[in-house]
């Protein structure tokens, strides 16, 4: 037998397979992304983008960036570390929320029918990082 030979075409048109071809020649499984339409999966696509991949670079690049102060600097440089550890801590738990909210908004099994925009969100974000600048300016000048 041939490795992903189908057995035929059946009335409705789906193409049928041989039971014992190999599981990654089969056809996939549906998706629940499959049911929309695609400028709502590019919205989706652009998202994550943000929420799953900017907040989680800026918060990892923020802990590394921790990690460093931390083991290179003397002790002194410990609550710059902190700091900084603090700060993307925050983000990344952020980012998590975030990406959540836009999975339930997408979810077509939920009955929603508004999204609520970044506003409340942009100000808290700016607050935090607001917070930890000004901290970091006072340590570092009382240095």
């Amino acid at each position: 037998m041939n490795i992903g030979s189908s057995s035929g075409v059946n009335p409705r048109g789906d193409v049928e397979h041989d039971p014992s071809d190999p599981p990654l020649l089969r056809e996939r499984l549906p998706s629940r992304l499959d049911i929309l339409s695609n400028g709502l999966k590019l919205d989706i696509r652009a998202h994550q983008r943000t929420y799953e991949g900017a907040y989680t670079r800026t918060s990892v690049g923020c802990l590394a960036f921790s990690l460093l102060i931390v083991k290179i600097f003397s002790s002194e440089f410990l609550p710059v570390g902190m700091i900084y550890t603090i700060y993307g801590s925050v983000l990344f738990v952020f980012g998590l929320y975030k990406s959540r909210s836009v999975d339930y908004y997408y979810n077509p099994e939920k009955d929603k029918h508004f999204y609520r925009t970044s506003g409340n969100s942009v100000m808290l974000i700016t607050i935090v990082s607001l917070a930890c600048y000004i901290s970091l300016l006072i340590l570092i000048l009382k240095m």
